[in-house]
């Protein structure tokens, strides 16, 4: 059986790994501001669909363009119509282009609902206000380049930067490094059978 003492030692080392983690965070992993657009998609109307088959075509639309958000084409189409966005922040190389732009940019849709969620993410809070107003101008201009039917889309909620940097997710490192700690010290204070 575990003492009390050695309960309380398990958990003081948990309290040290959790902020040693979260101080640790932002030398490992650069902080990040996030930028959140919205954009509403409406397929076109065709004679004799009901409203629920509509609604389900706008959210599949939604959820498909949500992964195109990701694809080379589309950061390509995003770095020529914009002028506010840094294209040197991405590497020159196709593989590290790639895989930094689908860290810098998150789509998804809205559960049950045509709407395109798009946050960006840039250490810079007004490039990542840029880069989600250069997605969102994409997709309302071309956004049928990319939909397999005709659709109409329409920006609900402009581009807003956080107040404070959104990655790395402190709470979530510092609760991960407390749980470990005091997993760490249990096991290491358990009894020993003789």
């Amino acid at each position: 059986m575990i003492s009390t003492r050695s309960l309380t030692t398990a958990v003081f080392f948990g309290v040290v790994v959790g902020l040693l983690a979260m101080i640790l965070a932002p030398v490992i992993f650069p902080l990040k501001y996030a930028a959140e657009t919205r954009i509403l998609v409406t397929p076109h109307s065709i004679a004799g669909v009901d409203p629920y088959t509509s609604s389900k075509a706008a959210e599949r639309i939604a959820q498909n363009l949500a992964e195109i958000v990701n694809t080379s084409e589309f950061f390509t189409r995003v770095i020529s119509v914009s002028v506010g966005v840094d294209a040197n922040y991405f590497p020159k190389d196709e593989l590290g282009r790639r895989k930094l732009w689908q860290e810098s940019v998150e789509a998804s849709s809205i559960y049950n609902t045509g709407i395109l969620r798009v946050v960006t993410y840039h250490p810079d809070k007004t490039q990542a206000e840029a880069l989600a107003t250069a997605v969102a101008y994409v997709l309302t201009q071309s956004g049928n380049d990319f939909a397999v039917s005709a659709a109409d889309f329409r920006l609900i909620d402009r581009a807003v930067a956080s107040k404070y940097p959104k990655k790395p997710n402190f709470p979530a490192i510092g609760v991960g490094g407390f749980l470990f700690g005091t997993v760490a010290s249990l096991l290491y204070l358990r009894p020993k059978k003789r």
